[in-house]
């Protein structure tokens, strides 16, 4: 497996794990139930609602239409008795009314408001306060007529009667709760309508958003095969069609990218080898002279001597070269764990104070949370710290306050060393880092450049700021658990 597919792999498995997972309420098939139940509860509210007052308002009518009705017939029996005094005619009139329906009183009274006849004998004789209203409602559940009886337009009479609205208020009681079942039936079958149809919308939705979240991770491979023939399908074709084309470039980019890392990877080769033959052939020139020399029978004592002490000096320089060269082409794999960054910075710092070199140099380590966990690799960052602190240290031959800072940011922690010494040049600033470029006589150049590696293994880089005469700062981040 390539590492452009190692990449899509990871990306994929990444992708999935930070799909965003929608609250029911914010979903499609939530907003469109809910609109639909919205408006057939509004819209069947109303039309019930209309109904239902039509329906009380004709009860009413009815009630009162009867009631009007009653009376009056109540007016016209009673004149004939009412005129010739008959008392026993007037109580059967009121008798027969009290058997009615809904009916709570009647009375007949005369003219000065005495009551001649009632359906509650213990009114007979007694005097009424008549209504000036002909029709009144009297409390919640009492209607209230009165009807003079009128003989040549001379009133001889009145009469009076009440009745109750209890039947009518049940009917009403019962019409309206038959309109909220109506509506609540409605708003279910809306309801169920509406999630059946939203199914039908959202389950091509889902599936295009499926699809993305795989191409997200790397996946440029995967179709949707949508059979709808509405806009949704138009979008599965168009998402089909992008896919081919985003395919076909990786192809492409895929392929450049193996050429140009090929070419990259001759000329590394290439410059590598210059490079390397640059910095061994001195030493080595000087190791050859020195074997010439020394081979001559008539050589004076001394200068045996010196041929020995340059062969022995360049030989060294020679394993040193090839060793940092090796570290440099070795370096492992990173494997990272969780552990305090400040005990490590710490164990390095009080190494460097014991080194022969910072005799004269000032070693502070502040830390600003601590401990402080981060992910790294222990062996390897160890030397990172290593090689930043002793070039630090190497730029003040004499003396100098040398500064490791840990700061905490967020979800990362920045590590920074500060000296004061002799700073960095600006034409090696920008490739301080690669490979046999040094500022120092005796330096290899291959430092910075294994420091630069091992840090884009823990997935950041070397930050260098350094200005001549004042001081250099290299700083790099990590992520904090």
């Amino acid at each position: 497996m390539s590492v452009m597919e190692l990449d899509r792999a990871e990306m994929a498995a990444a992708a999935e794990q930070q799909a965003p997972r929608l609250s029911i309420f914010r979903t499609l098939r939530f907003r469109l139930v809910l609109s639909v139940a919205i408006v057939h509860a509004v819209l069947m509210g109303a039309f019930v609602w209309s109904a239902v007052n039509k329906q009380s308002e004709a009860i009413r009518s009815e009630l009162q239409n009867r009631a009007h009705s009653l009376i009056t017939l109540m007016a016209v029996a009673s004149t004939n008795a009412l005129l010739a005094e008959d008392l026993g005619s007037l109580a059967e009139v009121t008798g027969r009314v009290k058997h009615l329906p809904d009916v709570i009183e009647g009375a007949i009274l005369d003219v000065r408001g005495h009551v001649l006849a009632s359906t509650d004998p213990h009114e007979v004789g007694h005097y009424l306060q008549v209504p000036r209203a002909r029709t009144e409602i009297r409390g919640r559940h009492r209607l209230r007529l009165q009807e003079q009886i009128r003989v040549a337009g001379q009133r001889v009479g009145t009469v009076l009667l009440e009745m109750s609205t209890r039947h009518v208020q049940s009917e009403l009681a019962a019409t309206r709760d038959e309109g909220l079942l109506f509506i609540l039936l409605a708003l279910v079958v809306g309801s169920v309508a509406a999630w059946v149809l939203s199914l039908l919308i959202t389950r091509n939705l889902h599936t295009l958003m499926a699809a993305v979240r795989r191409i997200g991770g790397g996946n440029l491979g995967v179709r949707v095969d949508l059979q709808a023939r509405d806009e949704v399908g138009l979008l599965g074709n168009a998402f089909n069609t992008m896919a081919e084309s985003l395919q076909r470039i990786s192809e492409q980019v895929h392929s450049e990218h193996e050429k140009r890392t090929d070419a990259e990877r001759l000329a590394c080769v290439g410059e590598l080898s210059a490079s390397i033959a640059h910095e061994i052939r001195n030493p080595l020139s000087a190791v050859i002279n020195s074997v010439k020399l020394l081979d001559r029978t008539d050589l004076p004592a001394s200068d045996r001597a010196q041929s020995i002490a340059i062969l022995n000096t360049e030989s060294l320089r020679l394993q040193r070269i090839l060793n940092d060269f090796l570290d440099f082409a070795r370096i492992r794999e990173s494997r990272l764990i969780e552990d305090d960054i400040c005990a490590l910075i710490g164990e390095v710092a009080g190494l460097i104070r014991q080194h022969p070199q910072a005799a004269a140099v000032t070693v502070e380590v502040e830390c600003e949370v601590c401990p402080c966990p981060a992910r790294y690799d222990p062996d390897q960052l160890r030397q990172v710290v290593w090689n930043l602190m002793l070039n630090a240290v190497q730029a003040m031959p004499d003396g100098g306050e040398l500064q490791v800072r840990i700061v905490r940011r967020g979800r990362s922690v920045r590590i920074s060393v500060t000296d004061n010494g002799c700073g960095i040049p600006d034409q090696l600033l920008d490739k301080i880092v690669r490979p046999f470029v040094t500022g120092r006589k005796q330096g290899t150049g291959l430092g910075l450049s294994i420091v630069q590696r091992i840090l884009m293994q823990h997935g950041t880089t070397l930050s260098i700021v350094s200005h001549m005469n004042v001081g250099t700062e290299m700083s790099f981040e990590l992520e904090v658990v």
